[in-house]
């Protein structure tokens, strides 16, 4: 067999993107080119690696077979040309965050990390399911997650940080007055949640919900600092991290109610169990696992 790294980066784009005109564009190829590397390296292997149902094209059987494989292949080419290059670690790794994470923790962490390793990764967040889409499907390297989610076995969730969620109400709400209170003096209350598939929300409706009901959702968003505002503005009250009581609008526009139970959970580091460890990730995980908030260092 001679197939090349190309056809393996093309079969990960194509892989990642489900498209050929998006892996093409990300490769910065023809659609065409794309076309007949894929269909070049199918020919050396002697099987399909994609259903085809247009337009998007999907992983069968013998392509997830592949897929960590050709991962790790190139990850490791990659891990030969950083032995000669000194500045090209930054651009062989991408890591993503759940919303929450990459608002309040993200930004400090890898203004630091860059301080100390000279280099920064590509960085994508999103909801905590579309992140695990992304981890499993090899498209990102790591991620900082909200928690664990057990819809994916192949996933590894590392214990990272602790976290707390807290109820919060708009200053002035009866409920911030005293306490420490029971949860069924939340009941009836309206609220204002995350959407279904954030980390955030599970923990609503897992932890809390429960207790609480009946209760009813005044609105759904997706935006972290949106839900604060709205908190602010009277429309409801909310479950969310600790880590939001930092912010500029908590302070301002909303207070916490103090409960006589704690709701504690822990940050993850999250990676693909098949995925191969290059130099670069293994320095960014070691990165973050002495990380913590608060003092912008490493401990």
């Amino acid at each position: 067999m001679n197939f090349t790294l190309k056809q393996l980066q093309v079969f990960r784009a194509v892989a990642q993107f489900e498209n050929l005109g998006k892996a093409a564009e990300t490769l910065f190829m023809t659609k065409g080119a794309v076309s007949q590397a894929l269909h070049e390296l199918e020919r050396q292997l002697g099987v399909p690696l994609f259903e085809r149902v247009h337009p998007r094209i999907r992983l069968n059987h013998q392509g997830e077979r592949l897929l960590p494989l050709a991962d790790e292949l190139l990850h490791r080419s990659q891990d030969i040309s950083l032995l000669f290059t000194e500045d090209a670690a930054g651009r062989f790794l991408e890591v993503g965050a759940s919303k929450t994470v990459g608002q309040y923790l993200l930004p400090s962490l890898l203004a630091e990390f860059e301080r100390t390793s000279l280099w920064l990764p590509g960085a994508h967040i999103a909801n905590s399911s579309k992140i695990c889409e992304l981890v499993r499907a090899f498209a990102l390297d790591a991620a900082l997650l909200e928690g664990e989610d057990h819809h994916y076995p192949e996933l590894v969730f590392e214990p990272w940080l602790h976290d707390d969620m807290v109820v919060v109400a708009p200053k002035g709400h009866p409920l911030t007055q005293g306490g420490p209170h029971p949860p069924e003096a939340l009941r009836g209350q309206r609220w204002v949640l995350r959407e279904p598939s954030s980390g955030t929300r599970r923990a609503f409706d897992d932890k809390l919900a429960p207790l609480v009901a009946p209760y009813s959702v005044a609105l759904t968003v997706s935006s972290p600092g949106a839900v604060l505002g709205l908190v602010g503005q009277g429309l409801g009250l909310t479950f969310t991290s600790q880590l939001m009581a930092a912010g500029p609008t908590f302070r301002s526009q909303c207070a916490l109610v103090h409960l006589q139970c704690a709701f504690p959970r822990e940050l993850s580091l999250c990676y693909h169990r098949r995925k191969h460890h290059s130099i670069s990730m293994d320095q960014f995980l070691a990165f973050c696992r002495k990380w913590r908030p608060g003092g912008n260092e490493v401990v």
